[in-house]
């Protein structure tokens, strides 16, 4: 970026690019730590041993602390940077952002667990699947961010979000219908359109996280 390059002249460039290094740094932490939360989740609905599932699950609930404790982390240095990569306010809004997929994806993962599903759906699994995949994408845009003039392949990321979170609507939307026509058990039927309904949330904080995003991008330009 421009200003890099001016205290690069000035001479303190090694004054400040670390500072915007570890703001990079946190944010792919965050998002890298969604990707791994989203990956046990998918273990967890895909596996057949109780064991290795509630261990999942575990580390699942470990993982979110530490998805909070990285939030907390660039608010503080945001709070006292004399520079940052981009605006203060947008800085925290990324950082919620990433922290709202990571609490979803928890919300998702605590929501089986807690209901001992003994019978994962296909469509349980499917969705879980697309939470895999657009954390991936949204952590290949977040990666991206540390060159703000990789705007058109960030573009092109979180577009695939979009239409990633748009499909997961429609499997979610199915689904629903599906176990409501089918299933006799108003408790059963709570059971799983709360679990459908967490995982199609997951997906849709991607897609959140993709127009914060996108705002820093065109401010940036």
């Amino acid at each position: 970026m421009q200003i890099e390059k001016a205290y690069m002249a000035a001479g303190v460039w090694g004054l400040f690019i670390p500072k915007n290094q570890q703001f990079f740094n946190l944010f792919n932490q965050s998002s890298t730590i969604n990707v791994e939360m989203s990956q046990l989740l998918y273990k967890a609905v895909s596996g057949e041993s109780k064991h290795e599932e509630n261990m999942q699950f575990n580390q699942i609930d470990r993982l979110k602390l530490q998805g909070n404790d990285v939030k907390h982390k660039v608010y503080l240095a945001s709070a006292k940077a004399f520079i940052s990569p981009f605006a203060r306010n947008d800085m925290y809004a990324l950082a919620s952002a990433l922290n709202s997929v990571c609490d979803h994806i928890h919300v998702a993962s605590r929501r089986i667990h807690m209901y001992q599903s003994d019978h994962i759906t296909p469509s349980i699994k499917e969705l879980s699947s697309l939470v895999l995949e657009t954390s991936i994408e949204l952590d290949y845009s977040v990666k991206a961010l540390n060159n703000l003039k990789n705007s058109d392949a960030i573009s092109a990321l979180c577009n695939k979000i979009k239409q990633l979170e748009h499909y997961a609507d429609t499997v979610y939307s199915k689904a629903v219908s599906l176990i409501m026509a089918n299933e006799k058990s108003s408790v059963e039927l709570i059971k799983y359109t709360e679990i459908l309904g967490a995982l199609e949330k997951a997906t849709d904080r991607c897609e959140d996280a993709t127009k914060v995003i996108e705002s820093i991008i065109i401010k940036n330009k």
